[in-house]
């Protein structure tokens, strides 16, 4: 049987991609923080196509539960890796304490550095295996209100390319998932309600299921970046065709 690690599985794109692996016959692990969440997404997923489903609570933002995780699939041969783990802060970086800002740090760069390194590690000696690792569109557009989000969000992007240069040759194809507008948890927990998620102009709210569905069928194809939606494609270009001056005083005016 094959196996996929998802993390940050309870919700969102992460419980999404755990379905649709599922539905393809993957033995699955994922891990998650709120356990009753993510025990109920786990026997959907055993109930329904007949897989076997190991929950593993973490949080990654205390480096000792993220090595608990990686001892408790040390011996697990790991074909497709979903990095999930993101968060926002609702403060912004100068009103809030440094030492709740770094969690951002510990999270999206050290946990997610780790785990990448020790499974893509076993994966290149095995020559097969597929990674996606969850970036954002925001990870284009640094404003007042996401120093560190988009910041280690960048940071996924550039690694993961490396990545997937280095890994292709062996057969191993490697993703970076840049989602837009997405509707999930990650908004509620920042305090985003519902009433946002409209459509306007090329801000085009997709859900989690379209999200996973459309990176899948893109990394048969292909990896490195990719972006879902036409919105969102169309976003990122001109993003990068705006002179930087233009868009500093455009983001000074960004809202949340």
């Amino acid at each position: 049987m094959k196996n996929a690690l998802i993390t940050g599985a309870t919700s969102g794109i992460g419980a999404a991609f755990a379905r649709e692996l599922g539905k393809k016959g993957y033995n699955l692990y994922i891990t998650g923080r709120r356990k009753e969440i993510i025990e109920k997404l786990a026997q959907e997923i055993r109930e329904k196509h007949n897989v076997a489903v190991e929950v593993i609570i973490a949080d990654f933002t205390v480096p000792s539960e993220v090595d608990s995780l990686m001892g408790k699939i040390v011996s697990v041969d790991i074909e497709f890796l979903v990095n999930n783990v993101g968060f926002g802060h609702e403060k912004r970086f100068l009103d809030d304490t440094y030492e709740n800002q770094h969690k951002m740090i510990e999270a999206h760069i050290e946990s997610f550095s780790k785990i990448t390194h020790s499974i893509a590690k076993k994966m290149k000696n095995m020559r097969k295996g597929q990674i996606i690792n969850v970036s954002s569109l925001a990870a284009f557009t640094p404003a007042a209100f996401n120093h560190l989000y988009s910041s280690t969000k960048s940071f996924i992007i550039t690694f993961s390319e490396a990545l997937y240069i280095e890994l292709l040759p062996l057969g191993i194809n490697v993703q970076v998932l840049c989602p837009g507008f997405t509707k999930s948890d990650f908004h509620r927990s920042l305090n985003i309600k519902e009433k946002t998620y409209k459509n306007r102009g090329l801000i085009r709210w997709m859900s989690s299921e379209e999200v996973v569905k459309l990176s899948l069928k893109s990394i048969s194809k292909t990896g490195g970046i990719y972006i879902p939606g036409w919105s969102n494609k169309i976003l990122y270009t001109a993003i990068k065709l705006l002179p930087r001056k233009l868009y500093y005083i455009m983001a000074r005016h960004m809202e949340m």
